[in-house]
């Protein structure tokens, strides 16, 4: 599923109540014996406009305290420049999840993480 965020034009509640339903979705497929889930930010097209910090905090503290050890890797896919402030601020936040994120491109999302049938159609060429 994609959500774009527009944090001036949209309902922070909203966008909350987005995120928790989609981890609880993508917790509920997961398969038998495993346990962690792959985010994935798609950051193409992302602009200073698009930056909420505190909507990344409120994400941060979802995993960190209620679904701890669920986050298995947090994918951020061709970050652009104006992504790295935000980045030095939402880094410290993130504890030891930090530790947990790849800066890649949408080429290494297709290749290393997805078979054809698997790819979401946001990465399909």
């Amino acid at each position: 599923m994609t959500v774009i965020m527009w944090p001036q034009k949209q309902d922070t509640s909203e966008n909350e109540k987005l995120c928790v339903y989609m981890v609880e979705k993508a917790i509920s497929k997961l398969p038998d014996g495993v346990e962690e889930i792959l985010g994935i930010v798609d950051l193409r097209g992302f602009g200073v406009e698009n930056g909420d910090v505190g909507f990344l905090k409120f994400l941060i503290d979802v995993f960190y305290y209620y679904y701890p050890k669920r986050l298995g890797q947090l994918l951020f896919v061709e970050a652009p420049f104006v992504f790295q402030p935000i980045w030095k601020l939402v880094k410290p936040l993130m504890r030891s999840y930090s530790s947990l994120v790849r800066f890649c491109d949408v080429e290494t999302v297709r290749k290393e993480y997805f078979t054809a049938e698997t790819l979401p159609a946001d990465f399909k060429i």
